[in-house]
């Protein structure tokens, strides 16, 4: 199975087989997005992209108005799946205004992130990439993932995954693909910091004090909440059918300091939870008092998952056993829909200047991957060769292994970045119960900056 040409690196002969034109496509088709309302349907058959205006990025303002509407139906979705929800009451849906869902506030939130995404791309020179469009793209690839690959169902959930319907999944996945980068603002302040004062330096300027912002200290609660439920866990009682949520400390220490370095993935999900009120009436068990029921810990693990998901991918503390879950699935599309355009996270490696890139996708499963992406550059210098390495090594350090899960080392993963004529090579290779990184064409002084490949690299002459 190969994977449609990511959107930046279009085919000019066959538009309609690649690119955002592609996407476009399966978008409309309802068959890929049954959880979407009529009126939503309506706005999204209005679009359109032409031979010159081919990009998500030309349809930038009515991507902005749709964000919310299919928020709100990812919910409204999710609502409906609730087994306290009344099915054979046809007029249910008439308690629900999507104003009190959130779903326009947190549109808000997306609103002034596009409007002070330009500000962020003066701080990031020589690339740039909208957003709001990137996130349309992380959704609408990791859909047809998650119906070609899976079936549209994934696992993460323990005793409960298959109490999760197909639409539950996809609906989870809207949320976790459309709010993954909403925080980006507060995460890039210090970069805006730092290119103002060498800038302003030069000129004669003395800085008297940088932008500074954080939460608000009454929120300080709140937050720590969120943060604990995304690192809990349901556990059965003795009793049948009643739970409790047990505190995972391994997850909830890596999700505290992340949200010290103020990643942008912590960022995004607590600000889904104070805005949609779906993550507002979550179910948290405090005490022993009072228990869960089987749906109340089945609603909780939906909740702790979507955020969760949205967290990790800027955690790399957070490691992934699992090549079907919710977190996996979005650390991979998002990783292979960046290639050739760097996030802003990735500022220190702007000199690398790596051209876009086209990806495939052919194996991809609960216990394989393998995915090959081609860059458009003829031959990588050292500080492309770099780029590629670090980008690389982060994977590889989401893929540790954790002691007590030894039957992850029969999985099997392949996921190799090569430049146009296959001069440069690097893979990072799971197989036969062990990871491995290999290599061709890599200049000695580059893997010499990396002390923990001593050993583990193997240099490779054939592609």
């Amino acid at each position: 199975m190969l994977f449609p040409n990511l959107p930046h690196t279009l085919n000019k002969k066959k538009p309609s087989e690649d690119g955002d034109p592609f996407l476009l496509k399966l978008l409309k088709d309802r068959g890929n997005f049954s959880y979407l309302s009529d009126e939503t349907r309506i706005r999204l058959n209005g679009l359109k992209l032409t031979a010159k205006q081919d990009d998500f990025r030309f349809l930038h303002k009515h991507l902005v108005e749709l964000w919310p509407r299919i928020l709100t139906d990812a919910v409204l979705q999710l609502i409906r799946s609730s087994k306290d929800y009344d099915r054979g009451n046809p007029k249910m849906d008439s308690f629900f205004d999507a104003v009190t869902l959130g779903a326009r506030e947190l549109g808000e939130v997306l609103k002034g992130f596009s409007e002070f995404e330009g500000i962020m791309y003066g701080a990031s020179p020589s690339h740039y990439r909208d957003h709001v469009a990137h996130s349309f793209r992380v959704w609408i690839i990791g859909q047809w993932v998650l119906k070609k690959c899976f079936r549209r169902k994934l696992s993460g959930l323990g005793d409960f995954d298959k109490e999760i319907s197909e639409e539950e999944w996809e609906s989870m996945w809207a949320l976790v693909a459309l709010c993954h980068d909403i925080g980006y603002p507060l995460s890039r302040i210090e970069h805006i910091n730092q290119h103002a004062r060498r800038t302003l330096r030069k000129q004669g300027l003395i800085s008297e004090g940088d932008m500074r912002f954080t939460f608000r200290r009454q929120m300080l609660p709140f937050h720590d909440t969120i943060v604990r439920l995304m690192a809990s866990n349901a556990v059965a009682l003795p009793q049948e059918g009643q739970y409790a949520t047990h505190l995972q400390n391994k997850y909830y220490l890596k999700l505290l300091k992340s949200f010290d370095r103020l990643d942008h993935g912590i960022v995004s999900s607590l600000l889904m939870s104070k805005a949609l009120v779906y993550f507002l009436e979550s179910d948290f068990s405090h005490d022993a008092r009072k228990p869960l029921d089987s749906e109340d810990a089945r609603q909780f693990l939906i909740r702790r998952e979507i955020l969760r998901a949205v967290s990790s991918h800027t955690c790399p503390e957070i490691y992934h056993l699992q090549f079907n879950t919710l977190p996996f699935l979005l650390y991979i599309v998002d990783e292979v829909q960046c290639w050739g355009r760097p996030t802003l996270e990735e500022l220190h490696h702007e000199s690398a200047n790596i051209k876009e890139a086209s990806a495939s996708l052919n194996k991809f499963n609960a216990t394989e991957v393998d995915i090959e992406i081609k860059t458009k550059d003829d031959k990588w210098n050292k500080s492309q060769q770099a780029h590629v390495l670090n980008q690389v090594l982060k994977l590889r350090t989401m893929l540790r292994l954790a002691p007590k899960r030894k039957d992850y080392l029969d999985n099997n993963l392949l996921f190799e970045v090569g430049n146009k004529k296959g001069d440069n090579i690097l893979r990072l290779v799971l197989q036969n119960r062990a990871m491995q990184i290999q290599i061709k064409g890599f200049e000695k002084e580059v893997l010499d900056d990396v002390p923990m490949l001593k050993g583990q690299t193997k240099r490779f002459t054939s592609s």
